[in-house]
């Protein structure tokens, strides 16, 4: 008997679910990652002493953008701080500059060295007014000289006309050259590249501005972000030359969100560097909580090709830290920096302060040791933040230890469609994202046990006045349909409630900082199903919001549906799964239009019907090699409804 139950015990424990810690380094792609919803950052980064080395002061605000330039001659690192005045305005009677500062013990100390250029006016040819600003350079030193490329703009434009110039308005790229990384800077009569002169790339990218320069075995590159005005999108083109001072290629797009590979939205580049034989793009995203990054690469003497870049770690590239000075995380545009002798990758972060003023701030971490061995990171700013896993989990204990500043959610069988709340910057998480869950929330105030339904509305379980700001550990179990709840190893509250068996993640509230240091759930993976929204769509196209009519629909998924108003537009998902559907209504009034899967064509989405028929599945496809892929919805002339992308994840 004795030996009966001894076989019969282990045939249990093996039969018992297992536990998955999340917060190891090895899991870190088993999270969801976006621009707008937010990211779990395993990074490494670690902070340098003495930060923030540079606060915007009236009128310059926000210093937001720079560049690290570490000398190869004299050793010295040097900063190149684009200045702005607050929300970019345009000022003739205060320009935006680059301003330098020195450093010369390794960014312990620094001091101010002055502007990059003179104060001498400088007229590019065929202009009319002179280049007022110059804010964002980049620096190289080669045969004996520092090349500065710079994004410019005359001082009579304004933000009315900076992306459509006037016959006397115009903004660019340019070229400059010194003696010395501490300048001033020389610029070249002719510029690299113009707004006013250049053809609308794709129909809609024009303005060309933060501009880098790398230098190749035969030849230069300049690599500059573009955007699209009412679009929303931008677009990283390259141009070649033989010497920096021209003269230079036409532009050549290399990365742009529509294109059929896999690419988050709303990202912006500047500045790029190279190391070890490869140009890397890191990329920014500017939704209200800028807690995103993205890194893209290619071959450095192959980086004017498009087909050259990939996408190379999409998020989990950087983290922000709980201090006053980092209030809005990255703000501006991306981290800039350089591969030491040593193997440490250092960089210069912007940042703006919680009185809203711009900061400059020094980072660093092993080139070849991005991940910290465990343990994430996940912000809001200036809007909530929103991770699941990707795979569905039938669970029966979540525990976690964590260290949380603000409000942090705990969610579980969420069902919200994942949507922006616009296609646009400066987008937040829907309302219906964030909805459709059952959670625990915890913050300064107390602790909640609720329940929210698709529409918002709350059902609260339980609730309790406990503080949740530090350090804790939580754990919820459930057993035979009651949850209980511990809270550093003391009960919290035990009663009936709905255990975890879909959709399993976390969420932040605006301004909190949440650590996770585990992340354990005992349970079984299950298929996973999300339902990504039509705004998500348009804002992956870069579709300008006009050109679609937004039709209230309380029997569809996001509560509306968008119709196109012509041929030849697009909707573009970046999904991860084995399979898809994309969900409309039907109608007389509707026609077709052509998918695309990872750029090829895939089928027809058909919305055609003799009568009025309300959103369900239009057009699905199983089958595909789990992982990443686009999909792709292009117009005819008929018009064409959208809701939602449902996709799985087996």
């Amino acid at each position: 008997m004795t030996g009966i139950a001894l076989i019969l015990t282990a045939a249990a424990l093996c039969a018992a679910p297992s536990t998955t810690d999340y917060a190891e380094a090895a899991h870190r792609e088993d999270w969801l990652r976006h621009p707008v919803l937010g990211d779990p950052s395993f990074d490494a980064f670690t902070r340098l002493p003495g930060n923030p080395v540079l606060r915007g002061t009236p009128p310059f605000e926000w210093p937001v953008n720079g560049f690290l330039l570490e000398d190869p001659v004299s050793g010295d690192w040097f900063l190149y701080v684009g200045r702005y005045l607050k929300g970019y305005a345009l000022s003739a009677e205060q320009p935006t500059h680059c301003l330098v500062m020195r450093s010369p013990d390794r960014g312990k100390s620094w001091e101010t060295v002055g502007p990059a250029f003179s104060d001498a006016p400088h007229v590019f040819a065929g202009e009319t007014h002179p280049m007022t600003h110059a804010p964002d350079v980049s620096v190289v030193f080669a045969d004996g000289k520092y090349h500065m490329v710079y994004d410019w703009v005359t001082g009579n434009s304004d933000w009315s006309n900076i992306f459509t110039p006037t016959a006397d308005t115009n903004s660019g790229v340019g070229y400059a050259w010194a003696d010395s990384p501490a300048g001033p800077f020389h610029p070249t009569p002719v510029p690299v590249a113009t707004t006013r002169a250049q053809t609308p790339l794709l129909g809609k990218y024009r303005r060309m501005y933060a501009s880098t320069l790398l230098r190749r075995a035969q030849d230069w590159l300049v690599l500059t972000l573009t955007d699209s005005g009412p679009h929303f999108g931008w677009a990283l083109t390259a141009f070649t030359a033989k010497a920096p001072e021209g003269p230079w290629s036409a532009a050549t797009l290399v990365l742009h969100p529509e294109r059929p590979a896999w690419h988050p939205p709303l990202l912006e580049f500047f500045p790029a560097f190279a190391h070890d034989g490869w140009a890397y793009a890191p990329a920014t995203s500017v939704a209200r909580s800028r807690n995103y990054q993205a890194l893209f690469r290619a071959p450095l003497e192959k980086a004017h090709d498009p087909a050259a870049w990939e996408l190379f770690q999409a998020g989990s590239v950087w983290h922000a830290e709980p201090v006053e000075s980092e209030a809005k995380g990255i703000w501006g545009q991306t981290f800039s920096g350089f591969v030491g002798k040593d193997g440490i990758f250092t960089v210069m972060f912007p940042s703006r302060d919680v009185e809203g003023n711009g900061t400059i701030h020094l980072a660093s971490r092993p080139w070849d040791t991005p991940f910290r061995e465990r343990g994430f990171v996940l912000s809001g700013h200036e809007g909530p933040s929103l991770t699941l896993l990707k795979h569905g989990v039938s669970a029966d204990a979540v525990e976690m230890e964590m260290t949380l500043r603000g409000t942090a959610v705990l969610v579980w069988n969420h069902t919200g469609v994942l949507d922006p709340n616009k296609p646009s910057s400066d987008a937040t998480p829907h309302a219906h994202t964030l909805a459709g869950f059952s959670g625990f929330e915890a913050g300064p105030g107390g602790w909640r046990l609720v329940e929210v339904a698709p529409d918002g509305a709350e059902t609260v379980a339980a609730a309790g006045n406990t503080s949740m700001q530090g350090a804790h550990a939580l754990s919820l179990t459930w057993t035979a349909g009651k949850c209980a709840i511990l809270l550093d190893g003391q009960p919290l509250w035990e009663g009936a409630f709905p255990a975890p068996d879909g959709n399993l993640g976390l969420l932040v509230r605006e301004n909190t900082h949440l650590a996770v240091d585990r992340f354990g759930v005992r349970g079984e993976d299950k298929p996973g199903c999300v339902f990504w929204g039509w705004r998500e769509g348009l804002l992956g196209a870069a579709e300008k919001s006009e050109d679609w009519t937004e039709v209230a629909d309380a029997t569809s998924r996001s509560g509306s549906h968008v119709v196109s108003t012509r041929a030849g537009l697009q909707a573009k998902w970046n999904i991860e799964g084995d399979g898809f559907a994309l969900w409309a209504p039907a109608g007389p009034g509707f026609g077709e239009a052509a998918v695309l899967v990872d750029g090829k064509p895939a089928g027809t989405f058909n919305a055609h019907a003799e009568a009025y028929a309300p959103s369900a599945p239009r057009f699905a496809l199983q089958g595909l090699v789990p992982g990443r892929h686009t999909v792709i919805l292009k117009t005819g002339e008929a018009a064409v409804p959208l809701d939602v992308l449902e996709v799985r994840a087996g």
